[in-house]
């Protein structure tokens, strides 16, 4: 295999999940082998989230960590996976993004980079709105914010074939993704929120993106605790982002194409 994969997971405050999720994601060392990585933003736990990550890069030599001092919110930890990778990996290596909270299951990982390989798409989507996708757990509350986001967003920033513009579970092209990160200045992500995921896949959109769903079944059922999304403030930055997101310039003042 001439290229990288790396899983890459945003995590505040995971110690009860983030051993589970570690240990499901092992298996890819069997297909992937010396390719593999995984990456942890610990974006500033106050639990033993960051003594367990320690244990687990002792342990495998494929398996890293990056440290927030304080927590900054879901969309800087993304920012930071983003510019690591950027400057590490490259053309022909595969992001993928993960939650830590023990809700997106791994064994699906080589169906999403072979999609995004074979189809030659910049970002392949885990979807819950797609046949065979589903939820198991989730609020109603949560259930009607999901599907309102997609078609608000949908509206404003249409892509085709993508369906779930909220789920964190994706896979990208590094190139694509670094191409996106100098377009936009390095400003592809500027919400600190959950609503990050959305903001991506909308400047994607102006971009020009070629993309695809796998189907994801989110298994809200295995989280424990309280979830750290903030319910109104998320649909807040949903509702700002049509009036923050524009298509980048280039450097000569030009409308990037």
């Amino acid at each position: 295999m001439d290229f990288y994969i790396i899983v890459g997971l945003p995590a505040y405050n995971e110690e009860k999940s983030i051993p589970k999720v570690l240990d499901k994601l092992l298996y890819l060392k069997d297909i992937y082998g010396d390719c593999l990585r995984i990456l942890v933003v610990n974006d500033g736990s106050t639990d033993n989230t960051e003594k367990i990550l320690k244990e687990y890069k002792e342990r495998y030599d494929f398996i890293n960590y990056i440290n927030h001092s304080v927590n900054q919110g879901l969309g800087r930890a993304i920012y930071t996976l983003f510019y690591h990778v950027s400057h590490k990996y490259g053309k022909g290596d595969v992001l993928i993004t993960l939650d830590a909270d023990n809700t997106h299951n791994p064994r699906i990982i080589p169906f999403m980079v072979n999609k995004l390989i074979k189809e030659e798409l910049d970002v392949v989507i885990a979807s819950r709105f797609v046949k065979g996708g589903r939820e198991i757990g989730l609020s109603m509350e949560r259930k009607l914010l999901s599907r309102g986001a997609a078609a608000f967003l949908k509206l404003f920033f249409p892509i085709e074939n993508v369906h779930d513009y909220s789920c964190g579970f994706r896979a990208y092209d590094v190139d694509y993704l670094d191409k996106a990160i100098m377009a936009y200045g390095g400003g592809l992500v500027t919400s600190r929120g959950f609503e990050c995921m959305a903001e991506i896949l909308a400047r994607f959109s102006k971009l020009g993106v070629r993309a695809g769903e796998f189907p994801l079944v989110l298994e809200y059922n295995l989280k424990q605790g309280e979830s750290k999304m903030k319910i109104l403030r998320t649909i807040k930055g949903y509702l700002c982002l049509p009036l923050k997101v524009r298509k980048p310039q280039t450097k000569r003042g030009e409308v990037y194409e």
